[in-house]
């Protein structure tokens, strides 16, 4: 019964796959997106479609790009936003509930400035506050537009590659 339910997901996305890079795009965007990333488990989600998504024999570089790509853009959205209202963010929801986040996340884009931005796709805590609070501190655009995608890319790849891998053995 598994193995046929498996089969089943495996055609859908057979038949679907030009919609497979548009997803992954729109949960890297959620991931990034300071708000949404609390609402959206898009770091699971890429586990599991990369599976899917490599037993319907489906190519890792793309879908890799478009998670990278649709993080990055959530981003410099983000980014922008802080560097647009600065402080004021912490007010907003869920950093007013919950100040220490604010205060935390701008110590370390402060000690860790662009490697902090890189490494902090990989804290679940701080991936959706760091661009944000990196905007509000100020940090320069040069330096967060050239961390950003790498740290995007390597997110997206690290978060896809498990399930490709698992993925692989079903084909």
């Amino acid at each position: 019964m598994l193995t046929e339910f498996a089969d089943s997901v495996v055609t859908l996305i057979n038949e679907n796959i030009a919609l497979v890079e548009p997803i992954v795009f729109a949960l890297g965007f959620a991931e990034s997106t300071m708000v949404v990333s609390l609402l959206v488990p898009s770091s699971a989600l890429l586990v599991a479609i990369g599976g899917v998504h490599s037993a319907a024999g489906g190519e890792f570089w793309s879908v890799v790009l478009a998670g990278g790509a649709g993080a990055f853009s959530g981003d410099v959205i983000t980014f922008a936003i802080g560097r647009y209202f600065k402080d004021d963010i912490r007010k907003w929801w869920p950093l007013s509930r919950h100040p220490e986040w604010y205060a935390g996340t701008r110590i370390y884009v402060a000690r860790w400035g662009a490697p902090g931005v890189i490494f902090s796709k990989f804290f679940g805590v701080l991936r959706p506050f760091v661009p944000a609070i990196a905007g509000a501190a100020g940090m320069k655009w040069a330096v967060f537009l050239t961390a950003s995608p790498v740290s995007c890319l390597l997110w997206a790849g690290a978060f896809l590659a498990p399930g490709y891998g698992i993925g692989l053995l079903f084909t």
